[in-house]
């Protein structure tokens, strides 16, 4: 048989590589699901992509966001006129990103949050156009495990409303997740655990250390949010490295998130991880943008990660390392709630870097106990997750 023809929105290789994660997740566990598969990644950073390892199943196929929202989407509109009342539209598919997505057999949206209120107008509409460009092409389209909600901005319930239902399956991430979707009033939704914790991980990929390790992965997102409430995000890393060098442990800085290039968005933690280490100068800086293998295997070989970025927490809990995560989102304790460490997350708005010294001092103690937990309640978590693949497989033509 031919193989099953894939499109992927929401997630790049590069940049973001929590969503590299979740795409790599893809790409190992979808064709144990369907079959053969030929995958199209619909990505905001083609260039980059194109240098980030991947395999020849693999096509990268640009997304530009201008180029999504002006010229792809207007195109797809007419389309869907034309389909609409039986007229030829097939022709009007000429840009590679439209061609791959008519095509597809399928076509997964791998965005980690989206219709969420508070994220601003320009990113809720960036999601509607996204999600609901396949849409007017006809195509089945599913949204792969992620965190929703709350939809109480008019703006962001109008919208999800509109392309929400009209979704072959909506997969919810969380408790959370679910409730703010049954407020919606949607009909396809699956829970299902988060697509990373199937991501493949050889053993030899783990990082080995001579001595007691914490790693600790800031995020340009909350520095931002930081910014703007005049909270100094940089000094209180660099206190709570302080604090625990001083008990005697290593520290290692990374970024969880970064381009070959560095840019300073969003979405390029190097920065602020170059910025705190600076400050705490006795840390030790990884500058290197890891893949998501790479990464999750540096994660594995920590005493303790403490974290801004969710995927970096996906990563300790699937490797069993105990976490602290300063969150900005329900998105951190839904998931840790079904592990049983919802104590493990701090809104960045109670941070202080002595009590959160002191809170991975309490994590740390404990760590034997915390791998455990973790250990017990990880197959159901990764049974959760595969649902995603289970779903998907049903909603492939």
């Amino acid at each position: 048989m031919p193989p099953r023809r894939i499109a992927t929105l929401g997630a790049a290789l590069s940049a973001n590589r929590g969503a590299a994660s979740m795409l790599q997740a893809v790409f190992d566990n979808l064709p144990d699901h369907v079959g053969r598969c030929r995958f199209s990644l619909l990505t905001t950073y083609p260039a980059d992509d194109r240098l980030e390892p991947h395999g020849d199943d693999v096509e990268i196929v640009s997304a530009r966001p201008a180029e999504l929202a002006l010229v792809l989407w207007p195109l797809a509109v007419v389309a869907a006129l034309l389909r609409a009342v039986r007229l030829p539209w097939r022709w009007l598919c000429m840009p590679a990103g439209l061609r791959h997505l008519r095509d597809a057999d399928l076509v997964v949206d791998v965005a980690g949050i989206s219709f969420a209120d508070g994220r601003g107008i320009p990113i809720v509409v960036y999601n509607a156009l996204m999600t609901s460009l396949p849409l007017l092409l006809g195509r089945p389209t599913v949204k792969a495990s992620q965190a929703m909600g709350p939809f109480r901005s008019p703006v962001n319930r109008t919208l999800a409303r509109l392309v929400l239902p009209r979704l072959r399956a909506v997969c919810a991430r969380g408790a959370a997740t679910e409730r703010h979707c049954a407020a919606l009033g949607l009909a396809n939704v699956e829970p299902a655990a988060d697509l990373a914790f199937t991501m493949h991980m050889p053993d030899d990929a783990v990082v080995g250390n001579e001595r007691p390790t914490i790693g600790l992965a800031p995020s340009a997102v909350v520095r931002g949010y930081c910014d703007s409430a005049g909270v100094d995000y940089v000094a209180l890393m660099a206190t709570l490295a302080d604090r625990l060098i001083d008990r005697g442990y290593d520290v290692v800085v990374f970024p969880h998130s970064a381009r070959r290039r560095v840019t300073g968005g969003r979405m390029d933690d190097r920065p602020v991880t170059r910025a705190v280490h600076a400050a705490a100068p006795r840390t030790r800086l990884v500058d290197d943008p890891l893949g998501p293998v790479q990464l999750r295997g540096l994660i594995a070989g920590l005493e303790l990660l403490i974290t801004s970025r969710f995927h970096a927490m996906i990563s300790a809990l699937a490797t069993t390392t105990p976490v602290l995560v300063v969150g900005w989102s329900h998105k951190y304790a839904e998931v840790l709630d079904e592990v049983g460490l919802e104590r493990c997350v701090v809104d960045w708005r109670d941070a202080d870097g002595d009590d959160l010294a002191a809170r991975a001092a309490e994590l740390l103690d404990a760590g034997t106990d915390i791998r455990a937990t973790i250990a017990r309640a990880l197959p159901a978590v990764t049974a959760r997750s595969t649902r995603n693949f289970e779903v998907l497989a049903a909603a492939c033509t």
